[in-house]
C-alpha cells in the first residue's frame, strides 16, 4: 500500500455483528449497513480515543496508537476457474475478496492509564472478536476530523486473534494483531 503524508490516517475499530450471517456495524443507535455507513455512526466511534469514554469497551478511534507499518490491503482474491463442457474460453468466477489486516501499537507502561495505547490493547486483547476495520486515507483529514459527506474510506471485516507482545532490550513494548480476514470489504466507499 502506498504511503500518504504522515498524520492523514484514521483508523477505526468498530464493532460488529452478524446478522443471519451476515456482518452488521454497531452504531450508537442500533445497527449500521457496512455496504452504506452513516456518519454520524462513525463520527461516535471517532470520538472514542481512551478507556474511560463512553463505548470504548467495544471500538473506538486507535489511529494514533498504530504505528507505520500496518498492513491494510486487498490481495489476489479467490476465482473458480472450473468450466463446464459448454464454457468458453478462459473464464474465471469471483469467490472471495482476500485482504491482509495488521495493526502494531504501542504498550503503555501502566496498564491502569486511561490512554489510547491501553484503549487499543483492550479492544484487541481477546481472540474472535468481530470488528470492522474502517481506514479513511485519502482526502489529507486529521485522525481528529469528523467524517463528512464527500470522505472517502475502506472497509475491512475482520475478528481479532491472539495478540502477539513484540520487546526488544530497552525498547517500548509493542502489541502485534494480525486479524483474520472475512472476506467482506468496502474498498473506496464515499461517504
Amino acid at each position: 500500500m502506498a504511503k500518504t503524508l504522515p498524520g492523514f490516517e484514521t483508523i477505526l475499530l468498530v464493532p460488529a455483528v452478524e446478522v443471519g450471517g451476515v456482518p452488521q456495524m454497531v452504531g450508537p443507535s442500533g445497527l449500521v449497513d457496512y455496504e452504506n455507513p452513516s456518519i454520524a455512526a462513525l463520527n461516535h466511534w471517532q470520538g472514542i480515543t481512551k478507556p474511560s469514554d463512553a463505548g470504548a469497551a467495544h471500538g473506538g478511534n486507535v489511529s494514533c496508537a498504530i504505528l507505520d507499518d500496518l498492513t491494510l490491503a486487498l490481495d489476489d482474491s479467490d476465482t473458480d476457474d472450473a468450466k463446464t463442457i459448454c464454457s468458453k474460453g478462459n473464464s474465471s468466477t469471483l469467490t472471495f475478496y482476500n485482504f491482509s489486516a495488521g495493526l502494531n501499537a504501542r504498550r503503555d507502561a501502566d496498564i491502569d492509564a486511561d490512554g489510547l495505547f491501553n484503549l487499543y490493547y483492550n479492544l484487541v486483547r481477546a481472540a474472535d472478536v468481530p470488528y470492522f476495520i474502517v481506514h479513511r486515507v485519502r482526502g489529507q483529514k486529521d485522525s481528529t476530523d469528523a467524517f463528512a459527506a464527500g470522505d472517502e474510506i475502506d472497509i475491512y471485516y475482520v475478528h481479532t486473534d491472539v495478540p502477539v507482545a513484540t520487546f526488544s532490550d530497552g525498547e517500548p513494548i509493542q502489541v502485534q494483531q494480525t486479524f483474520i480476514p472475512k472476506n467482506v470489504v468496502n474498498i473506496k466507499h464515499t461517504l
